[in-house]
């Protein structure tokens, strides 16, 4: 029993890192200059304070602490292989809406806000998210709970659709406590400013150093 109780909070605590794009990261990296990157590009980030906190083969992550000292607000890129092959635009949007909403321990995680919606940008067809989750365990000593916001893009890339990118925003903060306008205008600038390229020619999708990990084939 102990094993499985373990075993479902690691399940947990890797699913809160997916939602924040690898958000809760302690060494903070030296700033670096956007790019280039394998089969996109990146416009730089509004605003002051930001720092490279992860820098990995699937996701790149920048994090700057705004207003309160239990507050992050962050920026993602986060790629992989697809699971599977998408037929359409609908079967892609049912499986963001999937993967994106589930939850592995309802008694922690409390789902309060979802959406999903098909886009057209200039790089190409994705589906905008945003989710809103509490962290009911983060709760102590009377104060209130830590919530997760993020907003996103899922998309698969035009030239290369076994390719999965999620680019997006996020915040955390205790319930009650709104993130900077400044800074929520920033993290729309960082999902316009993504733009798809051509893929690259040797195939190697790293974004930063090690290995990648290939997700299982979705059940069909």
């Amino acid at each position: 029993m102990h094993r499985a109780r373990v075993g479902r909070r690691r399940h947990a605590g890797r699913w809160v890192a997916a939602m924040l794009g690898v958000l809760l990261v302690s060494a903070a990296l030296a700033d670096e200059a956007l790019g280039p990157y394998p089969g996109f590009t990146l416009a730089p980030l509004e605003g002051e304070g930001w720092r490279q906190v992860q820098s990995n083969a699937a996701s790149l992550v920048w994090m700057k602490r705004p207003h309160h000292p239990q507050a992050t607000f962050s920026a993602a890129v986060l790629t992989g292989p697809a699971p599977t092959r998408f037929e359409n635009q609908d079967a892609f949007l049912a499986y963001v809406r999937r993967t994106k909403s589930h939850n592995p321990d309802p008694r922690r995680f409390q789902l309060l806000l979802e959406g999903f919606e098909p886009v057209r940008t200039p790089a190409a067809d994705c589906v905008r998210y945003r989710t809103a989750i509490t962290d009911l365990e983060t709760a102590r000593g009377g104060q209130p709970p830590l919530l997760f916001r993020v907003t996103g893009l899922a998309c698969l890339h035009p030239d290369r659709p076994s390719r999965y990118f999620d680019v997006q925003y996020s915040s955390r903060a205790p319930r009650g406590i709104e993130p900077p306008a400044a800074d929520l205008a920033a993290g729309e600038a960082f999902l316009a400013g993504f733009a798809f390229g051509p893929p690259p020619a040797d195939d190697r999708w790293a974004l930063g150093e090690g290995g990648e990990a290939l997700p299982k084939r979705e059940q069909t």
